[in-house]
């Protein structure tokens, strides 16, 4: 997943207008099996689908969400849903974000354990993070003599000529030595202390 992916897209579940304390306080998963309608036991499932199993049953998963405060319930169903179990360390989300000098880094996953993470989001302030915060990205690479290093891009533009991962920058830095470099590259833009170097990327 891209990092814009990991953090942006997704909408939190309502409470009801006006929660005092809006928290899931329970979280239950409930795996069965479901029975296609109209099915009978002498009459196999068929459709066009290659991937489809043709049974007259599917596994069925079904997750219940309950906010005892204001007593909404939500109840999500699907049919043959991919679970996965992670840590925040693996997928970057829910992971507080990282103040390095006057930015803070928002980290994508890792893929091997005790790895540091290739890419971050970065904003101008500690509080969550969303397409409207969202100042900058650094993301790590190879030199040619195989060297890591970090790029960074800043003030997300729809029409800026420099497109690191899924977003399109104003500004872009050449490859630098180290994160915290990255890290200041940006702030000099945000805050003027520097003029921004535009390479294509």
């Amino acid at each position: 997943m891209l990092i814009e992916e990991t953090y942006f897209g997704w909408a939190p579940y309502a409470h009801a207008l006006g929660c005092a304390n809006p928290t899931w306080d329970e979280v239950q998963v409930r795996r069965d099996e479901g029975l296609r309608p109209g099915a009978t036991d002498d009459q196999a499932h068929t459709c066009t689908n290659d991937i489809c199993s043709h049974t007259n049953t599917f596994g069925r998963v079904q997750l219940r969400l309950l906010c005892r405060n204001c007593d909404t319930v939500h109840t999500i169903t699907g049919e043959g849903l991919t679970e996965a179990r992670s840590t925040t360390q693996h997928t970057g989300w829910g992971q507080a974000p990282r103040q390095v000098g006057d930015v803070w880094l928002w980290p994508d996953g890792t893929t091997l354990p005790g790895s540091q993470p290739h890419q971050y989001l970065v904003t101008l302030q500690p509080q969550t993070i969303t397409r409207a915060t969202l100042y900058g990205i650094i993301t790590g690479h190879f030199g040619s003599e195989g060297e890591p290093l970090w790029i960074a891009g800043a003030v997300p533009d729809e029409a800026g000529a420099h497109q690191v991962s899924l977003t399109r920058w104003r500004h872009t830095s050449r490859g630098l030595a180290a994160l915290e470099d990255a890290a200041a590259w940006i702030t000099g833009v945000a805050f003027g202390a520097q003029r921004p170097l535009e390479v294509a990327v």
